[in-house]
């Protein structure tokens, strides 16, 4: 029996619709952003946040507050304020002039807690970075925050807390670039395409800024 029009229709349609399918997930995966490799805690994989300074402190303080009750972040490895200050190492450089940047841990936390009858799981995660001139003034800082929970069986399981901790690192560095880039744009250096370092830092009295997409 020969097709009828509307068979000979939809056996046109299907190339086109096959087509359209591999072009979406084409375009997903071009947009997705960079998986971290596995191992221990690093962000070195990602576009460098080069600044327009001449030295970086990354201050290697803990937050200056008690443990909390139900602490297990120091016996993780590494301690939750050591993962954030990995994080400005692997991100943050100075390649200016003048002036100087400075890295703060603000706040680093895991806890386990009962709730609800169940055993649950907390991360509280915050840094901050300033920029300040050579005599000491401020001329900008930002500050970011990430949090994270887990309850019962997730909470329970063999390295739970290790895995909330990287979660939270996720978190808190996807929220440092947003807030620096939108803060602190015009201390901001270029980073050249495909390049893991920054193009040469600008003389005195001119700012080379890498501009953000329009929203």
């Amino acid at each position: 029996m020969p097709p009828t029009p509307h068979r000979r229709r939809a056996s046109l349609l299907l190339p086109f619709a096959a087509e359209a399918v591999a072009s979406a997930c084409a375009t997903r995966e071009e947009a997705a952003p960079p998986q971290p490799p596995p191992g221990p805690i690093g962000y070195r994989y990602l576009t460098p946040l080069p600044l327009n300074v001449a030295s970086l402190e990354i201050s290697e303080a803990d937050p200056p507050r008690p443990p909390p009750p139900g602490d297990v972040g120091s016996t993780l490895s590494p301690r939750p304020a050591e993962a954030v200050r990995i994080m400005a190492r692997d991100r943050l450089s100075a390649v200016g002039s003048s002036g100087r940047a400075a890295f703060a841990v603000t706040r680093a936390e895991v806890t386990r807690a009962p709730g609800g009858g169940e055993t649950a799981l907390a991360c509280a995660l915050a840094c901050r970075l300033e920029i300040l001139s050579a005599e000491g003034g401020r001329l900008g800082f930002v500050e970011a925050e990430a949090r994270a929970a887990v309850s019962g069986a997730e909470a329970a399981r063999a390295g739970a807390a290790d895995r909330l901790l990287r979660r939270t690192m996720d978190g808190l560095n996807v929220e440092f670039e947003f807030q620096a880039r939108r803060a602190l744009r015009d201390w901001l250096v270029a980073v050249a395409p495909g390049s893991q370092g920054a193009m040469p830092a600008p003389p005195p009295g001119g700012v080379t800024r890498e501009d953000l997409p329009r929203s």
